[in-house]
């Protein structure tokens, strides 16, 4: 829904765009004032980079208007500075957090102050939204080509932070900042979940259903307002009912938990409620398909919230909890938030107000976006290039053990979505059915599909070929499907079933990620899987490597845009093999886990082994890679996720 915006003091901030500098906000960088007539003596950049929290470690990049580089790293309190004599404006500055989890964060430097202080470009949530304002897709990435930069005015910039400060009217309002003039890129601020970086905490940004960006408040999800040169009108958000720091108790007292070992609902009481159940566990690390001992030691970062939602008549909240490991791997939980009866008073002197209640399931499941890009190395007609996605649906059958099948229903299930066991060695969650069901399958049927990923929007990546799906399957939706039309942090009701059909409970499970259309496909940096000769040899018949194989060395890149490291974190690389004999099909599945080994700046090596699940457990003995021979096929697949949405990269040969 959509309505013009009501911006109060509009006019007295659109004149503030042509006055000097002196005479209206705060003689930020950003360009909220005219350039002057003095030349530009500062040598310097320098701001914040948080999303809410300050990124530690984050990997700036200032672009200036002809190509040039220069870069820096944060430290502790997520600051930064870049020299710049010498560089022409305008700049475009882009961050990237250490673990890349998130989506890379960007700003603009229209103008440099007068005078020799530094230049204060803040590079956060907000600052990202306006440069999104700033192109024609609402994808701020396009900034980082230098003769899209060149283009960019002062002006433009000016009339972006006009708009924004009026969308945010509430939130700025609510957490004591001006509400017109308001400077998120050259404004000073502390990461401290008050003030400037509350209003952070407030907002997610978002992938827009078409691969643009799109802002909305955790208060209110359903109303996002798409991100582009054309935003002008739209809704003001909504401010939230608490304070943006009202979870920050939660952080030490989960860290001191995980130093212990135990992040069950006993052992972290008040952190994690005595209630909590999530994904059939009352163990935060095993809802989510970790150990407790592979927690012990990890520090939680201050969590972040999703979405204010009612349930049953009472408020909770969708929240990220991120983490690192004792090793060092940075990780995102998801769960749910509840408000306590009474507030609990901590040695610390802090107030827990809220603790962590879980999704209330008793069945281990898991439902998020997902986008793939496929590639085929082979000829065939029906094996065109092409972009999809939908929703990938996670049910582990280790975690489930009396659960044969599950259907599930909800925003943008056009009929119930059917899984049920695989056919596939190397295994192990249930597969999507490969044909359209009405009734819950019985033993022992099983699927020879081999995804969990439901598709409800496919392109071609061709202008001359197009992707029709087949028909009949249980994993393609009958028609493609706008994914504007489903709400964000969608529920999702699955219903679980026996070997015999009997019905053995539901789960009401929430979507962490944005719905998306296949077009957004173009949008995504992609990671590189490199032609080496292994892999060349692997995915080609006839060669040495096409025989049976027991593992494969598999190299990518995440260089994109002119040498920057943006394609998502590999997290999960993948294999699948089919052999189609007389005698019936084998497939073969082999999985390898964690961060792959940073062989090169920007290159990556991980190496996959035949029969071993995305758990990394081998599930069977002596089942290589099946040969790629006469009806075959094989698949190479680098799976990540950024705020919430899979993505998969799959490159693949059918003979």
């Amino acid at each position: 829904m959509h309505r013009s915006i009501v911006r109060t003091g509009i006019a007295a901030a659109v004149a503030c765009v042509f006055l000097p500098l002196g005479g209206c906000g705060n003689g930020g960088d950003s360009g909220t004032g005219s350039s002057g007539t003095a030349p530009a003596t500062t040598t310097s950049v320098s701001g914040t980079v948080a999303a809410g929290s300050a990124l530690v470690g984050a990997n700036v990049t200032l672009i200036d208007a002809t190509g040039a580089q220069a870069t820096a790293t944060t430290n502790a309190q997520g600051a930064y500075s870049i020299p710049v004599k010498g560089m022409t404006l305008p700049f475009f500055i882009i961050a990237t957090d250490a673990g890349g989890l998130s989506a890379p964060l960007s700003s603009v430097v229209a103008r440099l102050p007068t005078g020799t202080a530094p230049a204060v470009a803040n590079v956060t949530t907000l600052t990202t939204a306006l440069a999104a304002m700033l192109t024609a897709s609402g994808n701020p990435i396009e900034l980082a080509s230098n003769s899209t930069l060149a283009k960019l005015t002062l002006q433009s910039v000016q009339l972006a932070t006009i708009t924004l400060d009026t969308i945010l009217t509430n939130l700025l309002k609510q957490n004591g900042l001006q509400t017109a003039g308001f400077d998120s890129i050259g404004t000073a601020f502390t990461p401290n979940h008050t003030g400037a970086d509350a209003v952070i905490d407030s907002v997610s940004l978002v992938t827009g259903a078409n691969g643009g960006r799109a802002l909305a408040s955790n208060a209110a999800p359903t109303t996002t307002i798409v991100l582009n040169n054309k935003t002008a009108q739209g809704v003001v958000l909504a401010a939230p009912p608490v304070a943006a720091n009202y979870l920050e108790p939660l952080a030490p007292l989960l860290s001191a938990c995980a130093a212990n070992g135990a992040l069950n609902n006993t052992s972290c009481s008040p952190a994690i409620d005595t209630a909590f159940k999530e994904s059939g566990s009352n163990d935060l690390a095993t809802a989510h398909g970790l150990t407790d001992s592979a927690m012990t030691g990890a520090v939680f970062g201050s969590p972040k919230t999703l979405a204010f939602f009612m349930r049953n008549g009472k408020q909770l909240a969708l929240v990220q909890l991120p983490l690192t490991l004792a090793n060092g791997t940075p990780a995102v939980l998801y769960s749910i938030a509840q408000p306590l009866a009474t507030p609990v008073t901590l040695t610390s002197g802090m107030q827990l107000g809220w603790n962590l209640i879980g999704d209330q399931s008793s069945f281990a499941v898991a439902i998020m976006s997902h986008i793939q890009r496929r590639t085929y190395l082979d000829t065939r007609l029906s094996d065109v290039n092409r972009y999809e996605s939908g929703l990938d649906i996670k049910i582990p059958t280790a975690s489930n053990p009396n659960v044969y099948s599950a259907s599930v229903t909800g925003p943008g299930l056009a009929a119930p979505v059917w899984l049920m066991p695989r056919s596939a060695s190397g295994s192990s969650s249930l597969g999507l059915a490969d044909s359209a069901l009405s009734a819950p399958p019985v033993t022992p049927a099983t699927t020879g599909s081999n995804t969990s990923q439901y598709r409800w929007s496919w392109q071609s990546r061709s202008s001359t070929a197009s992707f029709t799906p087949p028909a009949s399957t249980g994993f393609y939706a009958a028609q493609s499907l706008d994914a504007g039309s489903v709400p964000l942090y969608s529920t999702y009701t699955v219903t679980f079933y026996d070997i015999n059909g009997a019905q053995r409970g539901q789960s009401s499970v929430i979507n962490p990620g944005r719905p998306l259309n296949a077009a957004a496909g173009s949008s995504i940096p992609w990671p590189t899987l490199l032609m080496n000769d292994a892999t060349t040899q692997f995915l080609t018949p006839g060669t040495a490597l096409a025989d049976v194989q027991y593992a494969l060395s598999v190299t990518w890149s995440g260089l994109v845009n002119d040498g920057l490291n943006l394609a998502y974190p590999v997290t999960s690389t993948g294999i699948a093999a089919a052999a189609q004999t007389s005698a019936g099909g084998e497939q073969v599945n082999g999985f390898t886990l964690g961060p792959a080994n940073n062989t090169t700046g920007g290159q990556y090596q991980a190496t996959v082994r035949a029969g071993v699940d995305p758990a990394g457990v081998q599930t069977c003995t002596n089942c290589p890679f099946p040969a790629l021979t006469a009806g075959g096929s094989r698949l190479i697949q680098l799976s990540g996720a950024r705020d919430g949405t899979e993505s998969l990269d799959i490159t693949q040969y059918n003979d």
